[in-house]
């Protein structure tokens, strides 16, 4: 909902859920959020948790903010505080509800977007590829590459390292 602000729905996200529990997976879920406001992270993440029900995962929720270069798109003036407000909103509700909360950006949004100092005490789930890990907090995961290969699934992959303790 980048243009109106409507939460839609991934129609196959319970499916894979079971299909990631059924081949051994641990299982997470991450939110691509679109809120501009603390109040409208606040419904994504009640939206979220009405979603998940009774639902126990094995990795975190995650809040997946990304700014959508649209005309139409209602994020594009969001500005550092407001974004920080609504990823602290989201992952404080998360956690209320008895779930691990992680946060997930890229390089530029950590030193453009985020006050990361305010959000330290989540999970990190960096996107940044390339060859070694080289970012100045601790990262619980690392998305290193857009281009992998998965037996079964056609085109290219992210792939990810769960560095977790």
């Amino acid at each position: 909902g980048y243009s109106i602000g409507r939460i839609q729905p991934d129609d196959l996200a319970r499916e894979h859920l079971a299909g990631a529990r059924a081949a051994g997976l641990d299982v997470g879920v991450y939110f691509y959020a679109q809120a501009i406001s603390p109040e409208e992270a606040a419904e994504e993440a009640r939206w979220c948790l009405d979603f998940l029900g009774s639902e126990s995962l094995d990795l975190p929720v995650v809040y997946d903010w990304e700014k959508v270069h649209n005309e139409n798109s209602r994020s594009l003036e969001m500005d550092r505080r407001t974004l920080t407000d609504c990823a602290k909103t989201f992952l404080e509700t998360i956690e209320m509800a008895g779930y691990n909360a992680m946060v997930y950006f890229n390089p530029h949004q950590s030193r453009n977007l985020y006050y990361l100092e305010e959000l330290k005490q989540y999970d990190f789930w960096l996107a940044s590829y390339t060859d070694r890990m080289d970012f100045p907090y601790k990262v619980d995961m690392w998305q290193y590459t857009q281009e992998g290969k998965v037996p079964g699934v056609t085109g290219n992959v992210d792939i990810n390292l769960w560095l977790a303790e």
